[in-house]
């Protein structure tokens, strides 16, 4: 009996690694961050190769996210007098990762962990010594982040997957950008 079982395993593993096919996956999301700048949007491509028929699947995937705000806030110079102080914040970066994806039913459960680049760019205007000229402040940083990633897919629909993720991301080297933070995507990926 245990050897038909066996046969029967090994059947089932082989033809799943034989019908198994790449499955190409793009995705949009609405991303918020702990740091400023806090909302923005993000894409990517995965593309998942099957590695237990119809429960694990292992992809690599590329993203690229970008954020963009700004800020109005008013600086005290002493002796009741304030300052407008207007900031702009972009933040735009790309990563690639390694995405291990569990079927259980209708929902799809998975973890990753990657690497990217980020570049992180602030301009600064303000109104110098009270008067009506307005002086911009320019500066930009950037640098390699490491993040980890876990989230939790709903395919009710075959083609059509909402998400939510959350990643942690640490940046190697920072001047003024955030060094570490979380990011929420709430999102849809189209699975071909």
């Amino acid at each position: 009996m245990m050897k038909k079982i066996a046969t029967f395993l090994v059947l089932f593993m082989a033809i799943g690694y034989t019908q198994a096919n790449a499955q190409y996956i793009f995705g949009a999301s609405y991303e918020v961050r702990s740091d400023e700048p806090t909302n923005g949007f993000g894409l990517h491509f995965q593309n998942d190769f099957t590695v237990v028929p119809m429960l694990l699947d292992v992809g690599f995937r590329f993203q690229t996210s970008f954020y963009n705000e700004k800020y109005n806030t008013l600086r005290d110079l002493g002796s009741d007098d304030l300052q407008n102080v207007r900031q702009d914040d972009t933040a735009y970066d790309f990563g690639l990762g390694v995405i291990a994806t569990a079927s259980a039913g209708f929902v799809a459960p998975y973890v990753g962990l990657g690497i990217g680049y980020e570049v992180f760019n602030r301009d600064t205007s303000f109104n110098a010594n009270g008067g009506s000229a307005i002086v911009t402040e320019s500066s930009s940083d950037n640098g390699l982040y490491y993040y980890g990633a876990v989230g939790v897919g709903v395919s009710a629909i075959p083609i059509l997957r909402p998400f939510v993720e959350y990643r942690y991301r640490g940046v190697t080297s920072t001047d003024f950008m955030p060094s570490e933070y979380g990011t929420w995507a709430f999102g849809v990926q189209l699975r071909f």
